[in-house]
């Protein structure tokens, strides 16, 4: 099995003969952003890459990232630029695992409320804390939260 960092790397050059022009820059910028957090980490001596996880983590921000300009260039009738970071989210999203939707999240959220014990707000540190461990970048931790406070105030 390869790592995600291998993966990136051997998509940047499929992508590369394939010369998809909007795949390779997207896929260079993650690249980049992949060694800026490797420099962070080196000099912080917490060892000389950082993980998988951490990668997982550097990609779904990337994607929070292009789903607020999505949202802002949709705003400002940017229809184009919209679309060019509508297809980086593809781009992106293709490394990670797969996404939970929103039934199963329900079904998720349900089990985990019961199985920690959790009543009310202040016990959600606790479940996303869980969630994020059980499930590394499957679940936008924005909607698991908005999900979660809405359980509590039942």
């Amino acid at each position: 099995m390869t790592s995600l960092r291998e993966r990136i790397k051997l998509s940047l050059d499929k992508n590369l003969k394939n010369r998809d022009e909007l795949a390779t820059s997207t896929i260079r910028l993650v690249l980049a952003a992949l060694k800026d957090h490797d420099i962070q980490h080196r000099t912080q001596k917490k060892g000389e890459s950082i993980s998988d996880e951490d990668i997982l983590n550097l990609l779904v921000n990337m994607i929070k990232q292009r789903k607020e300009s999505v949202k802002i260039y949709s705003d400002a009738g940017r229809d184009d630029l919209k679309q060019r970071e509508e297809k980086e989210i593809e781009i992106i999203n293709s490394f990670l695992p797969h996404q939970i939707t929103a039934k199963e999240l329900d079904i998720i959220l349900d089990q985990t409320v019961k199985e920690l014990d959790c009543n009310s707000i202040k016990d959600l540190g606790k479940l996303i804390g869980f969630l994020k461990n059980k499930y590394p970048g499957q679940l936008d931790m924005q909607e698991v939260a908005e999900k979660a406070k809405k359980i509590f105030n039942e």
